[in-house]
């Protein structure tokens, strides 16, 4: 009698233990899902959506805003396609090339999307006195253009993936003489960088 008695209370504690652990189990559950849920609550409320950038082949004309365009004393109204700056070609558009340009007082900007890799702008047969900068902390290269000299026009080029961007300025002979578009390509890639495809 006795050892029965003994195997009935050991069983009995086995399923009391049992209960604990159960219990235990169960509540640590419930503490780890509330703990999960709060951080993806925090990640939720703290995470905010980066700004999209165009991608590499982009459409200048359609990608950057009238404001970005304004900021650089440009007049979005002006707006025009073109292949390189050459307004007998307006309209039209490459399949490896967009390009867009855009008029202000006594100048005129125009933005090239090519699938050209940097590598390849280094190489133009047209470009001279090429310069490696950073602009807002991005690389770039600076270069003047044989046909026109650095007081009227000036590029810098911009790596985008697998291909380039280029920032074109040029200054009209009626304006500012004291003006160099060697050193304004600068100031206006700058101001225009943040509305280009990301490197």
């Amino acid at each position: 009698m006795s050892q029965v008695l003994g195997v009935w209370c050991r069983c009995v504690g086995l399923v009391f233990a049992c209960a604990l652990v159960s219990g235990c189990a169960q509540s640590t559950t419930e503490d780890l899902g509330a703990e999960q849920l709060t951080v993806l609550t925090e990640t939720t409320e703290v995470t905010t959506p980066a700004p999209v950038r165009p991608p590499a082949v982009f459409d200048p004309c359609e990608d950057i805003p009238d404001e970005a365009v304004e900021a650089v004393g440009l007049d979005p109204s002006t707006k025009y396609m073109s292949i390189f700056g050459n307004e007998s070609i307006t309209g039209v558009h490459w399949n490896d090339h967009r390009e867009c340009a855009w008029e202000g007082p006594y100048m005129w900007v125009w933005i090239a999307s090519d699938d050209r890799p940097i590598q390849e702008v280094r190489s133009r047969t047209i470009a001279e006195n090429m310069r490696e900068v950073s602009i807002n902390g991005r690389a770039a290269l600076h270069y003047n253009l044989l046909s026109c000299g650095p007081r009227v026009c000036a590029e810098v080029a911009f790596q985008t993936g697998a291909g380039s961007v280029w920032v074109n300025l040029n200054l009209s002979s009626l304006g500012d003489l004291t003006l160099q578009a060697d050193d304004l390509v600068l100031e206006y890639a700058a101001l225009l960088e943040p509305y280009l495809p990301a490197e």
